[in-house]
């Protein structure tokens, strides 16, 4: 793998031999996430993952599935929820209704290409300390 193939991996900090999971993932990505080097999921998730990329659909209930996918990363785990062709004022408010409705709190927002804005959320320290007890 080039570093152009992986350049969507290394904005999202995908390391190897991760855990990591897509859903809804563009099939233009998915080679560069099929390397062999990660333990990967397509359209869901186990428990303790390192990453989760979750490419927001029409239909979906933002708050349910951010509240969902929080359970299943490990204390030190990333959720990236991507938004397509998504405005400043878009992303603005699913992190505030992220932030509100989870234990999740914002983190960078990034620009992974074809138009797709990916917005990074962890866990608040008083959930990791939760988890760690």
């Amino acid at each position: 793998m080039n570093h152009t193939d992986d350049s969507v991996r290394i904005k999202l900090m995908i390391k190897t031999n991760s855990k990591v999971c897509l859903f809804h993932a563009r099939k233009s990505l998915l080679p560069q996430f099929m390397a062999g080097d990660l333990n990967l999921m397509l359209d869901w998730a186990d428990d303790e993952c390192d990453s989760i990329i979750y490419w927001l659909q029409e239909k979906d209930n933002l708050c349910d599935i951010m509240a969902h996918l929080e359970r299943q990363i490990k204390r030190t785990g990333r959720i990236w929820l991507v938004l397509f062709g998504a405005s400043k004022v878009i992303v603005e408010r699913a992190q505030a209704d992220v932030i509100d409705y989870t234990n999740l709190m914002a983190g960078k927002v990034i620009d992974i290409g074809d138009g797709d804005t990916a917005l990074l959320f962890v866990l608040r320290k008083a959930a990791m300390e939760d988890l760690s007890q």
